[in-house]
């Protein structure tokens, strides 16, 4: 991690480690102390590698990336909701632009099978795509990762066979500006 770099660790497994009565606005001054980073690394076994080489488009937002990897998976689905209030609902739980990574996406996606709750299969199935990704990465960069990503998102083992490497492709290149697509990835 850089100097004046702040580290990120989300505030609710702050708050889990440390004391559940920590306010946002004490996390946030917590990692943004250079003092306590060094105690803060052995406390969350973190260190400066892990958050140096994790691609920062996925450490800025490792939820955003989730929904948008659950979205480049379901984009099948994602293509067949065509109600305005359904469209409006699906664009509220996951966001625009994983809407429209899915919708970009919907073609080559094979069927999935998502039940009756395509949102919650889309943060599901996208958990388990990064989780897959994450398995091949080594473990600092791991740790980063995990520690940035809400406790409500964990990853878990993906239920069907995922190409992870090419869904957190996709992703990436989704939070690359078009032109700029080699230098953004870190994938």
């Amino acid at each position: 991690m850089r100097t004046g770099e702040t580290m990120r660790i989300h505030p609710d497994r702050m708050r889990t480690t440390l004391h559940g009565g920590l306010s946002d606005a004490t996390i946030v001054r917590l990692l943004a102390c250079a003092r306590l980073r060094g105690r803060l690394d052995a406390c969350f076994g973190t260190g400066p590698v892990g958050a140096r080489d994790a691609p920062a488009w996925l450490l800025a937002d490792p939820a955003e990336a989730v929904r948008r990897a659950g979205a480049v998976l379901h984009g099948r689905a994602i293509r067949s909701v065509l109600t305005g209030p359904d469209v409006a609902a699906l664009v509220a739980a996951i966001g625009r632009e994983a809407h429209a990574l899915g919708l970009r996406h919907g073609a080559q996606a094979p069927a999935r099978d998502h039940g009756s709750d395509l949102a919650g299969a889309i943060l599901r199935d996208g958990a388990a795509c990064l989780g897959a990704w994450l398995r091949t990465r080594a473990a600092p960069l791991r740790a980063a990762i995990l520690l940035a990503l809400p406790p409500e998102l964990a990853v878990a083992e993906p239920s069907e066979a995922i190409d992870a490497e090419a869904v957190m492709e996709a992703v990436a290149c989704s939070f690359t500006p078009p032109g700029d697509a080699e230098a953004g990835s870190g994938v």
